[in-house]
Parts: C-alpha cells; structure tokens; sequence
C-alpha cells in the first residue's frame, strides 16, 4: 500500500483548490487551521443550512463555535466538490452517538473532528473512516489519565517510557484511538480502555466490532496531533490545507 502520509509532508495545498472526486475505495483526510479555512474559502463554499447554523450558534464558546463552522464549512465545501451539488443545500443526519451521515450518498462515509484551532474532516467512498485533531498546548496530568483510555496492555508498555516520552506518546494513543472509534460509529462511548491498538510500522491497526481498521497519525505545526482512521483496504489522500 501507498504511503497515505505522503501528500500530507509536502507543502501544504491551497483550500480553494481542494476540489476531490472519490472513486470506489478511495478516502480523503484533509486537516487545516480553522483561520485558515475560514481565510481561503468564500461564504458560498462554506456556507450551512439553517438548522446546522442554529445548532452551533446554542454552543457557549466563541472558540468552539468558530472551530465548529469552520469544521463544518470545509465538510461542506469537500462534499458540495464532491456531488457537484451548492454546498449550503447539503443537509446532514445524525445517529444516537452524534456521528453525521449523508442520506443522499449512503456509500460516501465522512467524519469531522475540531480543536485546538484546527479543524479535520475525513471522506471515504465505499470504507467506514474516522479523523481527530488534539491539541498540545493544554497541560495534562496523562500519567493520572492514562489509564481512562489506555488498554492494560497500552498502559503498562505506556509506563516503561521515559517520564519526557509519555506526553507525545499518550497524546498519540489518544488521537488514534479515537480517530478509529469515530470510524467504528461509537466515539469515546465504546469504553476506549477496552480496546488495543496493534502498532504496524508507521501505522496501527484495529479488528473491532467485525471491522478492520488501519490508522495513522502526523504531529501538526504547533504540538497537536492529526489522526485518521479507515477500513483496511481504503486508498487515503492526506491533505495539509492552507488558506
């Protein structure tokens, strides 16, 4: 298999130019700065329907509201590309754990993840796919949290690192971790301390819930950690997006 990460350590690619055309077994996992997207792409390719609108203005946070349009505007504006459709006509459905679907293309699966300032979104046509973003900046205690969402196995291999090693690695564990259960459709409500990555090479896997996973992961400019996560088989484009 190709190199998913490959497109992702070149200069980054022009917002406004992202215009992907999914075939069959092919995905696409596309992270940016959330003042980046809203910076590169015009209202009308960012542009919500109403009920998305209104959801996000009930959010508190100016921050986590703007991460939230930003997220959404760029979801809309790869899947408007995508079905050749306006981007603010594309209504999305929820199930029970929040996760969004497309009821007009059930084969095309999609993801969203934001925070920290950065904002994520993985497509993927005819493959289950997860992504997530996670911020570095904030402190956490993660030899205190670790054993919340790490495997016993995870945490005991955790716990033989160096104490400087454990930061990057548990911020690692955690964005891949969740990047795959987004694919699975649980999120975190699949009691990640349950579940063991299988570390491959530059990769990691999962068998869960009779899917088979494959996950990767890049450090972003700051510290934060971008993760998607696919259907074994599934042809990833990655994508660092600018304005």
């Amino acid at each position: 298999m190709a190199d998913e990460s490959a497109e992702f350590d070149r200069p980054a690619v022009s917002l406004a130019g992202l215009f992907p055309c999914l075939g069959p077994g092919e995905a696409l996992a596309v992270v940016a700065r959330a003042e980046a997207v809203i910076a590169g792409l015009p209202p009308e390719r960012r542009s919500l329907p109403p009920d998305e609108t209104a959801r996000i203005a009930r959010f508190l946070q100016p921050q986590d509201r703007r991460e939230r349009m930003a997220a959404h505007g760029l979801l809309r504006h790869l899947l408007g590309a995508h079905l050749g459709r306006a981007p603010g006509g594309i209504v999305l459905t929820r199930d029970r754990f929040g996760r969004p679907s497309l009821a007009e293309a059930p084969g095309l699966d999609l993801n969203l993840s934001h925070g920290a300032g950065w904002v994520a979104v993985g497509l993927g046509c005819g493959g289950r796919v997860g992504v997530d973003v996670e911020g570095a900046s904030r402190p956490v205690e993660w030899d205190a949290v670790a054993r919340l969402f790490l495997h016993p196995a995870e945490l005991a291999a955790f716990r033989a690192l160096p104490s400087a090693a454990r930061p990057a690695r548990a911020l690692e564990l955690w964005a891949v971790k969740e990047a795959c259960l987004k694919a699975s459709g649980e999120g975190l409500s699949a009691a990640p301390q349950t579940v063991r990555l299988a570390p491959e090479e530059e990769a990691w896997s999962l068998a869960h819930r009779g899917l088979r996973l494959r996950a990767w992961s890049r450090l972003l400019d700051d510290g934060a950690r971008f993760a998607w996560a696919g259907e074994a088989g599934l042809r990833f484009r990655v994508v660092r997006a600018s304005a």
